[in-house]
């Protein structure tokens, strides 16, 4: 009875006239499902602390069913920075959409970590890196990056490759011709595959903020989860019109 839990809202669906479902993710329970009468409303007091991003204290009378009626929310932190600055707001957009379409129940602490890091960074992209690759290994299908996918090669690299799963050497690619990357690009995305949270101090203002080491690890996640992301596109169409 009148439990209260800390989580982010990872979705919303509007339901009835003033009413929606939030998605929440929690430490203590994984994903939970809120039903927040009057949530559309105006004068909705918990509104606000109900939001996509959003990082609040819910409170709840705890029953045996996926759905929770919704007694209060208290915001703690709405990730402001995020909120205002477009091409953070279209990342966290897809980190959420990862997080959600993942039955990972013990997400809530790198997701924590990662808008809390994405909200303050000058580096939006090395941070969201950093957490694709984390699902990438959670998944167990992290790219190649010490080899030849193909042949075990470790000289001679020249692109990489979804399909098969990573690093592709010179003579592996003249069967396959897949774009050519530069020997700098090709290291830039080994580092940021290897990499870490715990190392982000270390790799910041080595020029992996960059869309274009994102690409392919959203290509590769993609690729080999099946899981497709519809917001992905918003940030492609971005980069495409820049």
């Amino acid at each position: 009875m009148n439990e209260r839990v800390k989580g982010i809202v990872l979705s919303e669906i509007d339901i009835k006239e003033n009413d929606k479902i939030i998605q929440v993710i929690t430490a203590e329970y994984g994903k939970i499902s809120f039903y927040g009468r009057g949530l559309k409303k105006i004068n909705s007091k918990n509104a606000y602390a109900c939001q996509l991003f959003d990082l609040s204290e819910f409170s709840f009378d705890y029953r045996e069913t996926k759905m929770q009626l919704l007694k209060s929310a208290t915001l703690i932190n709405e990730f402001y920075n995020i909120k205002q600055d477009y091409e953070k707001l279209m990342l966290a957009s897809i980190i959420l959409e990862i997080a959600n379409n993942m039955e990972e129940d013990s997400l809530y602490e790198l997701l924590l970590q990662t808008l809390q890091l994405l909200e303050n960074t000058t580096e939006a992209y090395t941070v969201f890196d950093l957490f694709v690759v984390r699902i990438l290994l959670m998944f167990g299908i992290n790219p190649e990056v010490d080899s030849c996918v193909s042949c075990g090669e470790t000289t001679n690299i020249e692109t990489i490759s979804i399909n098969d799963g990573g690093f592709l050497c010179h003579n592996c690619n003249s069967q396959s011709h897949y774009q050519k990357y530069d020997a700098e690009f090709l290291k830039k995305f080994r580092i940021i595959n290897k990499a870490n949270f715990d190392v982000l101090d270390k790799i910041l203002n080595l020029g992996l903020n960059t869309y274009d080491l994102s690409k392919p690890l959203l290509d590769f996640f993609i690729a080999h989860s099946g899981i497709n992301l519809r917001s992905y596109r918003n940030l492609q169409n971005f980069h495409e019109s820049t």
